[in-house]
């Protein structure tokens, strides 16, 4: 399968709606290698086959249109899945807790993009906690932007730059091991910073 939608990556124009289409669907349904789909757009941009700055911006598209698909389906669904999954008072406070962590560390949905399923869940949650729209897209565009420019530019660097899947799994999870460290060391910069004031 992995061959086969790759091979969907040529130097053709539609390639860019393909992409597009491709990674929201990975984005809402993780069946799709969305990141090999990018690093392929990168490498035929290398090949002066395809436009890198419009494989990142096809990619990047995609990837929000799958985030704001996510984010809707929990929030229509948030109250019947609040009914099953946490009743009674210690479910509750689990998903009070979550909520809050949600809304305090919200760069957690930049670093999702970057987590094999991650995005899913992540984009998911962030509609069913009701987390606004507004803080919710504040994070999720330039998530979106940094995850398909990573990979569109790793592409476009290296030529085929993962021998395996677990090459690709890896540079994913150092990704976002290293922009969830940066985040939390902001977070708790500023934290300080405003329990000093």
């Amino acid at each position: 399968m992995l061959e086969s939608l790759t091979d969907l990556v040529t130097d053709s124009p539609l390639t860019y709606l393909v992409v597009v289409g491709l990674v929201a669907l990975d984005a809402v349904l993780p069946i799709a290698p969305s990141e090999t789909l990018v690093v392929t757009g990168g490498v035929l941009a290398a090949e002066d086959g395809l436009s890198l700055p419009l494989v990142a911006a096809a990619a990047a598209t995609g990837a929000l249109a799958g985030h704001s698909v996510l984010y809707v389906l929990g929030r229509r669904s948030a109250a019947s899945i609040r009914d099953r999954l946490f009743r009674g008072e210690r479910a509750q406070r689990r998903l009070d807790r979550a909520a809050a962590l949600l809304r305090e560390r919200t760069w957690i949905l930049i670093v999702s993009d970057f987590l094999p399923g991650g995005r899913t869940a992540a984009m998911f949650a962030a509609g069913a906690l009701d987390l606004p729209a507004t803080r919710f897209y504040a994070f999720v565009v330039p998530g979106a932007i940094l995850w398909a420019s990573f990979y569109a530019l790793l592409g476009y660097a290296g030529g085929s730059v993962f021998e395996s899947d677990w090459e690709a799994l890896a540079a994913s999870l150092g990704a976002a091991l290293m922009l969830g460290a940066i985040a939390e060391a902001v977070h708790r910069l500023r934290e300080r910073r405003r329990r000093a004031s």
